[in-house]
């Protein structure tokens, strides 16, 4: 098959741990910056602090996700070194498939909604998310927790909307803490922002988020959420049945 007629130089994509227990989704942006007949060459676009490093281990399997033609595209690989500062090699199974990209529903939803902003600090903020999940799952410090501020977002299974504090830029990590209404713990959920709107309100700016790491049930938690408001919906449009003929 030719990759190249499907991969090409700059070509965003979306570069997914395949973990044997499954048990949360754990992806990074990354950008074909070149290829060869089994293996792709890719920059990450997050800047490194000193002491920071990528989460990759030797022969760490990975799915290759991206968009091409008006159709997904999917390949297996693993985890080869790195390139440089900011460059990786994955060889790739030659496997490539044409998917069908499943949407996401979306929501506009007030929520409780607390964050923390970075850049440079990938390593940091995914050992943050891991000691923050274990905590939240444990419910021993939930009472310490403070009142979460009410904000309006968009939100999906995959990403969130809102409005962002300034500075702010591509790429930027959030680790996104969410009060969903369901009487649970928070969801802890790292997401890097993917783009900013134009249009400045005071201090803010919406800013689309990509969530990166999140356990599979806080997404399902988030899904359901999601449900629950299309579901209201129907039931409050559907006909009433007034009498039988």
């Amino acid at each position: 098959m030719p990759y190249s007629k499907y991969l090409k130089s700059g070509q965003k994509i979306m570069l997914r741990a395949l973990s044997p227990a499954a048990e949360r989704f754990d992806a990074l942006t990354v950008f074909l910056h070149e290829q060869g007949p089994d293996h792709l060459d890719l920059a990450l676009p997050y800047q490194l602090r000193d002491g920071e490093n990528y989460p990759f281990a030797p022969e760490m399997a990975f799915e290759i996700l991206s968009d091409a033609m008006g159709v997904g595209i999917r390949l297996t690989g693993h985890f080869h070194g790195a390139r440089g500062a900011n460059q990786v090699r994955i060889c790739h199974n030659r496997d490539l498939q044409l998917i069908r990209r499943r949407g996401f529903l979306r929501r506009e939803a007030l929520i409780g909604l607390r964050y923390s902003k970075g850049r440079g600090t990938l390593r940091s903020f995914r050992e943050q998310w891991e000691k923050n999940t274990r905590l939240l799952n444990q419910g021993s410090t939930l009472a310490k927790l403070p009142e979460f501020p009410r904000c309006p977002v968009n939100i999906s299974g995959s990403g969130v909307r809102f409005g962002i504090k300034l500075p702010a830029a591509i790429a930027d990590l959030c680790l996104l803490l969410l009060e969903l209404p369901d009487g649970k713990p928070p969801v802890c959920i790292l997401a890097e922002i993917v783009w900013l709107a134009e249009r400045v309100e005071g201090d803010r700016c919406q800013a689309g988020m990509q969530f990166i790491q999140v356990l599979e049930v806080d997404r399902k938690r988030v899904n359901q959420f999601i449900l629950s408001a299309a579901s209201d919906r129907e039931e409050k449009t559907s006909p009433r049945v007034v009498g039988r003929v």
